[in-house]
């Protein structure tokens, strides 16, 4: 989360990214394309799935 919320992932905007070991190793507009695309370059791994938001977003973390 600490990494998520202080990497540039502006390029990713309205895009969805698959993340594993705080590197984007997939991209693009379809969850579930993106998700599918990480399993196959990781198959042995869980990748965490999020949206770029395309406006700035405000993340309180505690």
């Amino acid at each position: 989360m600490k990494w998520f919320a202080s990497a540039d992932l502006n390029v990713y905007a309205g895009k969805y990214v698959a993340i594993i070991d705080n590197r984007v190793v997939a991209s693009g507009d379809n969850a579930k394309e993106v998700w599918n695309s990480a399993k196959e370059a990781y198959p042995d791994r869980t990748p965490t799935l999020a949206k770029i938001p395309e406006e700035e977003l405000l993340i309180l973390w505690m």
